[in-house]
């Protein structure tokens, strides 16, 4: 399989062949539809977003807007150890699995696994190099102790408690990690610099409800803190990017508004009870938010966190 897309190119291949082996897994028991959309169906995880293919498309659009963002897929001291081959790599919460298929292919020598709780990632078309596996980190991975060299792990804040993050979470992450492996999170901060009316309503309701299921919003505040309390961890660092959203910053601003919109569409029926509005008032929400960050320049913050396990 090729490059799924050129490291500077802000526009992700429309890979049909992807999305159909995506949405060829069908397992009854693995979904539930709701307004229209397709949810995970596991009782033990408060992860709400749909699992689509409109929220496929979404999340191959968010790894290349990002991937751009930062300039390269990981920011752990890694990339000679996977490039010399031999090495493994776990992606924890993979989705249809983007990260994984633009990292087998340009480490073709080193070997990728990728879990998630929905079976969303491709059945057959992927490289040989590659695989998949459907489980939830929240009830074990299944996986030995110390069997990968990097185990990655992002957009997963709106998933876990503050508790599981400490307790499950972490802990899990570094049980499959070798010692000596690293371990790297990439979250994002559910703030835009600045919040304009609209935006505000719209991310108070978002975070007043994860914050209704025991999710801290601000996790991020908290994650360094976090991992630098266990003794498993060693060289952990912090890196943050500033990126902006909004049509002011040309095609990367528009990517970013995209992707959020997107996620607000997935978010209507949610929010239109939480903020007590109908669809028309949400939508015109949504379009004033675009206005406002337009007009305010906004910006949004992502953090990485990545440490080695102790030897």
């Amino acid at each position: 399989m090729g490059h799924v897309g050129s490291k500077n190119n802000l526009s992700p291949n429309n890979n049909q062949s992807i999305r159909k082996s995506s949405s060829a897994i069908s397992k009854k028991n693995s979904f539930r539809y709701a307004n229209g959309r397709r949810f995970h169906n596991d009782e033990n995880s408060m992860y709400f977003l749909p699992n689509d293919e409109e929220e496929v498309d979404r999340l191959q659009l968010e790894h290349f807007l990002f991937r751009y963002i930062w300039e390269d897929n990981f920011s752990s001291p890694i990339r000679d150890l996977i490039d010399q081959g031999g090495a493994k790599v776990l992606d924890v919460g993979c989705g249809p699995g983007t990260w994984l298929l633009d990292m087998s292919t340009d480490f073709p020598r080193s070997s990728f696994t990728g879990v998630d709780m929905s079976p969303i990632y491709p059945g057959d078309i992927k490289p040989r190099n590659l695989t998949f596996h459907t489980a939830n980190v929240l009830e074990g991975l299944p996986f030995s102790d110390n069997t990968f060299d990097f185990v990655y792990m992002r957009f997963l804040m709106t998933a876990f408690t503050e508790d599981e993050w400490k307790n499950k979470v972490i802990k899990e992450l570094i049980r499959v990690c070798k010692p000596g492996g690293w371990i790297e999170i990439m979250e994002g901060d559910l703030v835009f610099n600045p919040e304009g009316p609209a935006g505000k309503r719209l991310m108070d309701a978002y975070r007043s409800t994860l914050e209704s299921k025991q999710i801290n919003p601000k996790i991020t505040n908290h994650l360094y803190s976090i991992l630098s309390c266990t003794q498993n961890l060693t060289c952990l660092t912090t890196k943050e990017k500033s990126g902006p959203i909004g049509n002011w910053a040309g095609r990367i601003g528009e990517l970013s508004y995209q992707n959020f919109s997107q996620t607000l569409h997935a978010l209507k029926p949610l929010l239109c009870k939480v903020m007590e509005c109908d669809g028309k008032e949400y939508k015109e929400l949504v379009e004033e938010f675009g206005r406002e960050c337009n007009l305010n320049e906004a910006n949004f913050v992502h953090f990485r966190f990545f440490a080695k396990k102790v030897e």
